[in-house]
């Protein structure tokens, strides 16, 4: 247990130095020039890797340190990338950035083995093929049917990764999760209504994952019974089968539809009861195993038959009243709870659906009755939890009642009641339940619950005392709980803890991050105290090295080190020539702000020369617009330019003329200058003074900005 207490220590003591150095830089960013924050961004990577043979040399003992300091090299090149974008506003694409990227980890995934490295190639992955698909710096000019066959060639790419690992010829079981989870996000995604029109395209995908989830459910239960594909499987048919429901609804909001839905939920629970009873005959899993494949099959069909037979039933009523009833609402959702409990056979989908239609029709219903009426509801819905046996019911009901009172009571009685009391004794009431022996359900919804409650609190308030009173707490009852329950089995406890308080900084880094220099030092002495306690307690010696795949691939990662700055030396050289020795010109434009996942903030430029027509050129091709300055020395479009080697005039260069290269789209010219990178929440003041960008174009056509202003 020492040795575990150990490790922990390093992994935090290296969090906290991390997030220090992060907050450094980012306090002090804005006062850098450029050469210092491109030093500082390159640096910072390099200190990293060195820093991993360096631990590997010093603590052979503590192989995984090692190994965790050049993952976070890694992560520190992408951010370099990503700063040297931000830095020269390159019109580099996001997808193009994740790219860069993604090339050396997968080399070092491929040398190494290291599972970390695998997870980090696969969400890089994704992230490249999902900023290919949906572009953040153009309006994509991509049919329905290209558009719907990228998602799907993206969703069978996730399928294939699935299969690969399931078969074992590649071994990560969180990306095969992962793989098969965005598989069934992205036929979801295309299976919404307005996804991209109603083309045959779109219904065969559809028709092909319908028939592929009834597949699922027929090979996970029957050929290779696994629980957690099943269970994933029939979540996302429940998924389907109710945005598939709410689509027909609104397209056909009527009485005949509203009975035609309580129709199908009707059929549907038959049909599933034949379903248990065919899932208990046929499957070859293990008696333990077929309790919980019935449990989750069992949860499924109550998800879809309770939210489309409530929804249908409270739009009838709706529609036959001419108003929502929410007195009788309230009254008709406790009598759907208290037939549950009248029914005396054992039929689950039957029982837990009319369950679950009695809490969602008197739970939405009970925030619009009076008061007393809705505490009459509350200790009703307190002593079933009390009196019942089920314990999913009983955590079902645990969860409802702390949710109503967190949205009621702050709501009606915001002059007396603050949300932080309602919050703070919530965190209370569950870390009360996590402490005392209870059922180990509630001990895991509880510990959910106390940190989510804890954590909203640090949210809350604007930074004050009270917000520091807030996060010191929830910081030091975090890492205490860390250090108490890392020995402790099963690892549920520990694996909540340890989110949370990564949750926590990331948060606050995020919110803080300009104006933390001082947090900064706090977090690095902190998170050095925990390194020499960790290596004061450690007790294992240099003598026991662990192995490490750093002794066996140490040139290879050297190598991928040096593409790696190659890489980074290729970006800064070439923006660096355009910017010493393209030619500044000043441009009129009308800015807007939205942000980058991966940069930061930025406005989106819209440039008064990128509305230009251009008669008889193809969308999508090259061009070259000759510009000229008006008499306020503002650059406008001189009506020549040159597509397909071709101008559409003769031209004779003059001397203040540049010409600027671009892409031609129905809807405008795009330049690759269409991005400016600010700093952190000035978004809106750029916007309302911004009227001009100053930018540089060299010989070629490329531009760069430097400067947005009045």
């Amino acid at each position: 247990m020492r040795e575990k207490l150990v490790r922990l220590g390093y992994l935090l003591g290296l969090a906290l130095v991390l997030s220090g150095i992060l907050y450094f830089f980012a306090s002090n960013w804005q006062g850098f020039d450029r050469y210092t924050k491109i030093a500082l961004s390159v640096g910072l990577m390099l200190l990293f890797y060195g820093s991993a043979f360096a631990v590997r040399k010093l603590l052979p003992q503590q192989a995984f340190l090692s190994h965790w300091t050049l993952l976070v090299g890694a992560l520190s090149f992408g951010l370099s990338i990503a700063l040297l974008s931000q830095i020269y506003n390159t019109h580099a694409e996001s997808y193009w950035l994740f790219l860069i990227w993604l090339v050396p980890v997968i080399l070092f995934s491929f040398f190494t083995k290291y599972q970390p490295f695998y997870v980090l190639s696969f969400v890089l992955f994704q992230f490249t093929m999902a900023f290919f698909i949906s572009p953040t710096g153009t309006v994509s000019q991509r049919g329905e049917h290209e558009t719907l066959l990228l998602y799907a060639g993206m969703a069978f790419v996730n399928l294939l990764i699935f299969w690969i690992i399931k078969k074992k010829h590649l071994s990560s079981p969180v990306i095969m999760y992962a793989a098969f989870c965005l598989f069934h996000y992205i036929f979801l995604t295309v299976s919404l209504p307005d996804f991209t029109g109603s083309s045959s395209l779109r219904i065969g995908l559809i028709i092909f994952y319908l028939l592929f989830l009834l597949s699922s459910f027929f090979y996970f239960s029957k050929v290779e019974p696994q629980r957690s594909f099943l269970g994933i499987s029939i979540v996302a048919f429940a998924l389907f089968v109710i945005e598939q429901f709410f689509s027909f609804i609104f397209k056909h909001y009527a009485e005949w539809s509203l009975f035609l839905a309580l129709g199908f939920v009707i059929l549907f629970i038959g049909a599933s009861v034949w379903f248990v009873k065919w899932l208990t005959a046929n499957t070859s899993a293990q008696k333990t195993s077929l309790r919980v494949i019935k449990r989750i099959a069992v949860i499924g069909i109550t998800a879809i038959a309770s939210v489309i037979g409530s929804s249908s039933l409270g739009g009838l009523i709706t529609l036959i009243t001419g108003t929502y009833p929410t007195n009788g609402m309230l009254v008709i959702g406790v009598l759907l709870i208290v037939a549950c409990y009248l029914i005396k056979a054992d039929i689950p989908t039957v029982k837990y659906t009319l369950l679950m239609m009695g809490v969602l029709i008197s739970g939405g219903a009970s925030f619009f009755v009076n008061d007393i009426l809705f505490f009459i509801y509350v200790i009703a819905l307190v002593a079933l939890l009390v009196f019942t046996k089920h314990t999913p019911v009983r955590l079902l009901l645990f969860v409802l009642v702390q949710g109503l009172l967190l949205i009621k009571v702050p709501t009606t009685y915001y002059d007396t009641i603050k949300i932080d009391y309602v919050l703070l004794a919530l965190f209370l009431l569950n870390a009360a339940v996590y402490a005392i022996n209870v059922h180990h359900a509630f001990k895991k919804a509880a510990l959910l619950l106390a940190f989510i409650f804890l954590l909203s609190l640090t949210e809350l308030s604007e930074p004050s005392f009270l917000n520091i009173i807030y996060c010191t707490v929830f910081f030091v009852i975090s890492t205490v709980f860390l250090f108490v329950t890392v020995r402790k089995e099963p690892k549920y406890d520990f694996i909540v803890g340890m989110i949370f308080w990564f949750v926590f900084l990331a948060m606050k880094y995020y919110d803080f991050v300009w104006d933390l220099f001082n947090k900064s030092l706090v977090l690095v002495s902190l998170g050095l105290i925990f390194l020499f306690l960790s290596r004061k307690w450690d007790l294992s010696t240099p003598d026991q090295p662990q192995p490490s795949f750093l002794d066996r691939s140490r040139t290879a990662v050297w190598i991928i080190i040096l593409v790696q700055l190659i890489i980074l030396g290729g970006i800064f050289t070439k923006n660096e020539v355009l910017l010493q020795n393209g030619k500044e010109i000043k441009l009129a434009l009308q800015p807007i702000d939205p942000r980058s996942l991966l940069q930061g903030d930025y406005v989106e430029l819209n440039y008064d020369i990128a509305h230009v027509t251009l008669p008889h050129v193809k969308d999508g091709e090259k061009v070259k617009l000759v510009l000229r300055p008006n008499k306020q020395g503002v650059y406008e479009y001189a009506k020549i330019y040159q597509a397909d080697d071709d101008w559409n005039k003769p031209y004779t260069s003059k001397k203040k003329d540049v010409v600027i290269t671009g892409t031609y789209h129905e809807w405008g010219i795009q330049y690759g200058i269409e991005h400016y990178f600010i700093p952190e929440g000035t978004g809106s003041k750029v916007e309302s003074e911004a009227r001009f960008a100053t930018v540089r174009v060299g010989k070629n056509g490329d531009a760069i900005v430097t400067k947005v202003g009045k």
